[in-house]
């Protein structure tokens, strides 16, 4: 969510640019860069795509300074007003900012009532009028009485008319930054650094400081801060796409990277942590996440269960923090986050932190502060996932938490994990057949609503289907436990409706078809999805599709089952001419509440 680009070096104005659009995965509105020259910074801002942007930018070759911003809307629509960089009133500061400022109308009521004018209705706004209020002879201490009286989170870069460098400052938002021969680069995500630097540093919670290209100061409360690089690894940016969008191509990542997150589990060193954990020192495990990652929990909390007899919990993060929960030494808490920057679920890992909580962290990348900051961190290895609507992440979420569940087992029997049977399903892994999801797909495009229902893990899957009908195609889908169905749905059901009905789960297939009975006695049209071949064959020749799925005969049924709908939904999200690697509205890292 938002992007943040800083640059100091030759070409500026096309190289914040290139970086921005390898940002673009983050999901934005509004674009904007800023950059100095002989007689100050220039701004130049546009609704809508980065090409949007270019189109309005004035190269100079006296540019060797400048900032870049792809804004994702919270305070105030989407507008070339609202879109960053934001300036001061006496044009000395621009800024771009990532994150949010709890406190800025009692600040904007400040600061106005100094003589300050307002032009836009972001919080960002207020910290390049702050700036100005404090400015001083030594600029990093008008940074440090800025970031005094703000609350919240953000990654700020900034750029002061007099000044040949480049401020920045740091709280509960991702920053980076990367110096090579003279030049320098600030980013959100370290993936613009490829074909810049081998090395990079992380700038933490707290810090703030300056560099110019030459040289890096980093300081926080105490004073100077220490800062030692990190290896930059090329391969966190192989998204070379030869596909029409990025989330099919991701689909189709879905087998290479089942199989990567196997080959990593697979080295007994990567499992010494985890190995270490001893369950019953727990009385329970609490699973966390938002969205997809939610979804996942889901599936993960009914592994542990299972595998490991132990009381399991699912929460949304967004509302974990509010509800009280009951957390001590003797919980276990596994945070879920693609992107590992997710603001409710860090916030969730501070929560569990403060309570003592043993910490787990299921992230894909594992850079972020949730894999820096949880007790153990288990990367799932799905390589760069660039479409907002996550596919193959979701997939290696769930192997990750069965391998997990696994190895825990095997700890509590003073065994060795046994994967054969995760090395046979990734080996045997099929995408199913294209032809019918498409089918569906011409079908789905035309309708408004659909209903999808299902028990047990079932109805996980049938959670996460219906999560990317309604990102990717707009259509208003949701999900029953399909024994709920007297209790409300069915007012809901005419001839119009469709009901998907998962039924893989052999112990209640019966009831399940049952339930779907009743939806289709009452006009549904029903999909029939299952895994089975012992199915009732009269109800079979009532279903309008059925599609088939391999039976994996374990846990793992849950990423067989859900990749037809991957595919149904991009199909149909093409199909009506939406971008399914964008969708309105929706960004794909989360990084403010």
């Amino acid at each position: 969510m938002c992007g943040i680009v800083g640059y100091i070096g030759n070409n500026t104005e096309q190289t914040i640019i290139d970086k921005l659009k390898k940002l673009e995965y983050r999901g934005y509105d509004s674009a904007g860069i800023a950059v100095m020259n002989k007689t100050g910074y220039r701004v130049f801002k546009s609704k809508g795509e980065i090409k949007n942007l270019e189109k309005v930018v004035e190269v100079s070759k006296d540019s060797k300074i400048g900032i870049g911003h792809t804004r994702w809307a919270t305070h105030g629509k989407p507008t070339e007003e609202n879109a960053h960089p934001h300036v001061s009133e006496d044009n000395r500061w621009a800024l771009v900012h990532n994150g949010i400022i709890e406190n800025y109308l009692e600040l904007k009521d400040k600061l106005m009532a100094s003589g300050m004018n307002f032009y836009s209705q972001t919080d960002s706004e207020t910290i390049a009028k702050l700036l100005q209020y404090y400015d001083g002879k030594d600029k990093l201490t008008t940074i440090e009485k800025t970031l005094n009286n703000l609350k919240g989170s953000y990654a700020l870069a900034i750029l002061n008319e007099d000044i040949n460098g480049i401020f920045f400052a740091k709280n509960k938002s991702p920053l980076f930054v990367a110096l090579n021969n003279g030049k320098a680069l600030l980013a959100s995500d370290i993936i613009c650094f490829n074909g810049f630097a081998t090395e990079y540093y992380v700038i933490e919670d707290g810090e703030y400081g300056f560099t110019d290209g030459k040289k890096l100061i980093v300081k926080n409360r105490l004073g100077i801060v220490g800062k030692s690089p990190c290896a930059f690894d090329c391969s966190v940016e192989n998204v070379e796409n030869v596909y029409d969008h990025f989330m099919i191509k991701e689909i189709f990542d879905t087998e290479k990277a089942l199989k990567s997150n196997l080959e990593y589990y697979s080295v007994e060193d990567n499992l010494k942590k985890l190995s270490a954990l001893n369950i019953k020192n727990y009385d329970k495990v609490v699973f966390i996440g938002c969205g997809t990652a939610y979804n996942a929990c889901l599936v993960g909390a009914k592994f542990f269960r299972e595998q490991l007899d132990i009381d399991c919990f699912t929460d949304v993060a967004s509302e974990f923090r509010y509800s009280h929960p009951k957390l001590d030494d003797k919980t276990l808490v596994i945070l879920v986050s693609q992107s590992g920057e997710t603001a409710d679920t860090l916030a969730a890992l501070e929560l569990a932190k403060e309570n003592k909580s043993t910490t787990i962290g299921v992230v894909n990348v594992e850079y972020s502060t949730i894999a820096k900051n949880v007790d153990i961190t288990l990367p799932i290895k799905a390589g760069v996932e660039v479409a907002v609507a996550s596919t193959k992440a979701y997939s290696c979420q769930i192997i990750t938490m069965y391998i997990a569940s696994l190895v825990l087992k095997a700890t509590l029997n003073k065994t060795k994990a046994d994967l054969k049977e995760v090395s046979a399903f990734c080996d045997n892994f099929s995408f199913g057949k294209l032809e019918k999801y498409q089918e569906i797909a011409d079908t789905l495009r035309y309708q408004n609503k659909i209903f999808m229902i299902g028990r047990g893990l079932d109805c996980c899957t049938a959670y996460e289907a219906s999560l990317k009908i309604k990102e990717t195609c707009y259509i208003n889908s949701d999900t029953y436990f399909a024994g709920e169905l007297k209790h409300g749905f069915l007012a809901l059901i005419d001839e119009m409706t469709y009901v998907v009905v998962f039924a893989t789960q052999k112990e209640v297939v019966a009831k399940t078809l049952s339930n779907a009975e009743e939806a289709y006695s009452r006009g549904a049209k029903i999909i029939l999805f299952t895994s089975l071949d012992d199915m009732d064959k009269a109800f079979m020749d009532k279903c309008s599709f059925i599609v088939k799925v391999k039976d994996v005969n374990c846990g793992l049924q849950a990423i067989t089952n859900i990749v037809p709908w991957q595919f149904i939904a991009y199909y149909t999200s093409v199909s009506k001419g939406i971008n399914p690697d964008r969708p309105r509205n929706l960004a794909k890292s989360v990084t403010v509440e």
